[in-house]
């Protein structure tokens, strides 16, 4: 069995199991829409190459993409730049800052969140996705982190996740779990408006028996309202 069949066997399996739970996804790209009003200035940090804020091209008037690789897609304009070092946007020029699977990269994520609130507009928000290192495949990652060089631990990345190598980069994890996120959100000056976890029963569906490992992980969590355990961290901080 391939791991795509795995990955389709257990997506029925949590619909089954978990019917209408809330998408991590859905609820990035609707806190994102909502947060970006006619004409605003919106730049995604850590952008990559997929354009996931494409959605919002036709209502902002400007979507910059930044990364520390020189992408380019289907924004406005992209800059290359070290996130673990600056924004290169002025002070308060930006209505809404983005980020899709950053902030488990960053060095010093304490700085990250100070320099995005130092380019947003007063009243402008703060979009976040990554990973919660207590949901047990990323706890597990951050162990490989800490024993393995991280070369090594990416090549296991690849060979468990079937990812491309170009895709996979070293992980610190200074700021994933709800508590922390929260507290440095607040330590940078930020209003936390939306801050829940989420379910990500995929990343270990490689296979049948651990996708229905994921899901019964998810129903159990649900269960005994252990959401602090789940897989996703999303937020969305405003400038106060």
């Amino acid at each position: 069995m391939n791991r795509e069949s795995a990955r389709q066997w257990t997506q029925r399996l949590y619909k089954r199991y978990m019917p209408g739970e809330p998408d991590a996804y859905t609820t990035f790209i609707h806190l994102a829409d909502s947060s970006c009003s006619e004409g605003s200035r919106v730049v995604d940090l850590g952008c990559g190459e997929e354009g996931y804020l494409s959605c919002l091209l036709e209502k902002a008037g400007e979507v910059v993409g930044v990364d520390e690789r020189g992408v380019q897609g289907s924004y406005h304009r992209y800059m290359q730049t070290d996130l673990n070092r600056e924004i290169p946007l002025r002070e308060e020029s930006v209505d809404l800052a983005a980020s899709k699977f950053l902030m488990e990269h960053l060095e010093d994520p304490p700085r990250f969140l100070k320099e995005a609130y130092r380019i947003l507009r007063p009243r402008g928000n703060l979009v976040l996705m990554t990973p919660n290192v207590l949901y047990y495949p990323y706890g597990f990652n951050l162990l490989l982190s800490r024993i393995l060089a991280q070369e090594r631990r990416m090549r296991l990345v690849q060979a468990f996740s079937g990812r491309p190598p170009d895709d996979i980069f070293p992980v610190h994890y200074r700021c994933n779990t709800p508590r922390r996120m929260r507290k440095e959100l607040e330590l940078a000056g930020f209003e936390v408006v939306h801050l829940c976890t989420y379910s990500d029963y995929m990343v270990s569906a490689v296979t049948r028996p651990l996708g229905a490992v994921a899901v019964a992980y998810e129903k159990m969590t649900r269960m005994l309202g252990l959401d602090d355990f789940r897989g996703f961290i999303v937020a969305s901080a405003r400038k106060s």
